[in-house]
């Protein structure tokens, strides 16, 4: 199965933090026995986000979004992503008595001026009609998983400490029903210095295995060069073992070069 990450925010396409979410599922998808196809940041503007979501509806199995869950106004992940799907909000009662629980709970912790509810913490009670409220174990927004015409879509915070617990306590458990693979990487030094010559060999090797290869080059000061072999296998010896016959092929096609 196919996938794609969207994270959300202006602060990421400005550059003013560093999107790491993308590369922590796009990691684990792969891990998992996803092929990963897209990596796109977009601003909190409603017509990007659909725009995204429209672009891989018919490209990947699986989209995870991560950021525009929380109260303010420029957070509008769900309302976009629903308005792709062609489907409404609407105000969940165990999010709303979530969020109202969570709010006392800070304030008589003494972390917050207000306890309770206000517009815009009720705000994050909206869910996207016939999705799976993903519960968030640390903040207040929680997520959504929606399912239509078979493709499977995920909404997550943009916040890491809220979305990597959300992540792999709600999404993974879902996501291992849906693959039957899991994914093998192996890297190894070849002597071979120069990635032109190589570069012929690992697209015959590539041609006869069903194996992805790339080359690490790391100078012509170099004597060696490193290879990294990446497959999917219903299982790790199914995979490493399309691994370690592509290493052989190209070692035959190096060992006359040498």
């Amino acid at each position: 199965m196919e996938s794609a990450v969207l994270s959300i925010g202006k602060e990421i396409v400005e550059g003013i933090i560093t999107d790491t979410n993308s590369a922590y599922i796009s990691s684990y998808l792969y891990r998992m026995g996803f092929d990963n196809r897209f990596i796109l940041s977009v601003d909190d503007k409603k017509e990007d986000i659909i725009s995204f979501i429209d672009f891989v509806m018919d490209k990947v199995d699986v989209i995870v979004t991560t950021g525009g869950l929380g109260p303010t106004f420029d957070d509008i992940t769900l309302e976009s992503v629903a308005e792709a799907l062609n489907k409404g909000v609407y105000l969940d009662r165990d999010a709303l008595d979530f969020i109202d629980s969570f709010y006392t709970r800070l304030y008589h912790e003494g972390k917050i001026e207000s306890p309770g509810l206000n517009e815009k913490r009720k705000k994050m009670a909206y869910l996207i009609e016939g999705s799976k409220p993903l519960k968030n174990s640390v903040g207040a927004a929680w997520g959504v998983y929606v399912e239509k015409n078979g493709k499977h879509i995920f909404c997550l915070p943009g916040v890491p400490k809220e979305m990597k617990p959300m992540f792999e306590n709600e999404v993974v458990p879902i996501l291992k029903n849906l693959t039957n693979k899991v994914s093998v990487v192996k890297e190894v030094a070849f002597d071979i210095n120069d990635e032109s010559v190589l570069g012929n060999f690992i697209d015959k090797v590539m041609k006869s295995h069903n194996v992805y290869i790339k080359s690490l080059p790391l100078g012509f000061d170099d004597k060696i060069m490193n290879v990294r072999f990446m497959a999917f296998g219903k299982n790790q010896i199914e995979g490493l073992k399309k691994i370690e016959s592509a290493i052989e092929t190209l070692k035959k096609f190096i060992e006359p070069y040498t």
